[in-house]
């Protein structure tokens, strides 16, 4: 009689080729659903971008730019077309609900878009603040008429908040999120953050050095913001009032675009070197704002006063 052990066929581990692609819990792992999502997510949004080519040909009166009209109309769509790829992703590989990714109308929500807006505008302003105390900036009074400016102000806000949203669920949404939980919160914080720096490269108005790694920094405080609170409410106010604030209202170049946030509402003159004010391409290549957004950073991440709401921590069980 044979006394040998026999392993139970259920105890066994799956095939090594298996392994490498589904976890314990039998769901595709979370880096491979990062894979598959950016390639689904490309697809989507370049056959958007297709229809709407042929749709601003055959209509142009939607292309007109004088109310950022077609931008934020693609935007609009395009924003559209990867939350309904997100939801698809969150319900059949993660099966989970959407809300979990964190942009849904919550109790609270409104509460972290509006602490995001106020650190946008306290980076922003200390930034300038800076600027002009040392010199490397002075200001004109108005650049146009406050009624020229009010006039344009709603359809610019709503341009940045659309193309804010569309960079927020690029680089904070669901393909952060499987990354956190594929190799951890400083591992994702460093690589998406990299990267989101690395494609502001490609910006007008002469980006340096510090203006990459001040980008790089800017993703790591929205990074941040998101964990902190598990929403992109937070995220989102802050990346809105970052940049309405620093181009329409201080009127200086944002991310090195410049007619894009026009009209400005007071008037800058800069005269400091490149590394004081960023020059053309804003202050965000001005090592003050490196010294702010270090700041920034360390407050949120130390402070102990914003978490996650009750509704984001129930639906993320």
């Amino acid at each position: 009689m044979n006394n040998s052990f026999q392993p139970d066929a259920k105890c066994q581990p799956p095939p090594f080729p298996r392994r490498i692609f589904f976890g314990d819990t039998g769901l595709l792992r979370p880096i491979w659903r990062i894979v598959l999502f950016i390639f689904v997510g490309g697809a989507a949004i370049t056959a958007s971008s297709m229809g709407l080519n042929a749709l601003f040909a055959t209509v142009p009166a939607l292309g007109t730019e004088t109310l950022r009209i077609e931008s934020s109309f693609r935007y609009l769509v395009n924003n559209t077309v990867l939350l309904l790829v997100t939801s698809l992703f969150t319900g059949v590989f993660d099966r989970r609900s959407f809300r979990t990714v964190g942009l849904w109308f919550y109790a609270g929500w409104a509460n972290e878009a509006a602490l995001g807006v106020l650190g946008g505008v306290a980076v922003i302003a200390a930034t300038v603040g800076g600027i002009v105390v040392v010199g490397g900036a002075t200001y004109h009074g108005f650049a146009s008429s406050f009624f020229v400016w009010i006039s344009g102000a709603g359809a610019l806000a709503l341009f940045i908040l659309l193309a804010a949203a569309f960079e927020e669920i690029i680089f904070r949404g669901y393909a952060f999120q499987r990354l956190v939980d594929s190799i951890g919160r400083l591992g994702a914080i460093l690589v998406l953050s990299a990267l989101f720096g690395l494609v502001h490269l490609n910006n007008p108005g002469h980006p340096t050095a510090i203006s990459t790694a001040n980008t790089a920094l800017a993703g790591v405080l929205l990074a941040v913001a998101y964990l902190k609170t598990r929403g992109l409410w937070m995220p989102l106010g802050l990346h809105w009032a970052w940049n309405f604030f620093l181009g329409p209202v201080f009127g200086l170049p944002v991310s090195g675009f410049t007619d894009s946030f026009q009209p400005f509402l007071f008037q800058a003159q800069v005269t400091g070197p490149e590394w004081l004010t960023g020059s053309t391409y804003g202050p965000e290549g001005s090592i003050i704002l490196t010294v702010a957004c270090i700041a920034a950073i360390v407050w949120l991440a130390r402070t102990r006063r914003i978490s996650p709401s009750p509704a984001m921590a129930e639906v993320l069980k």
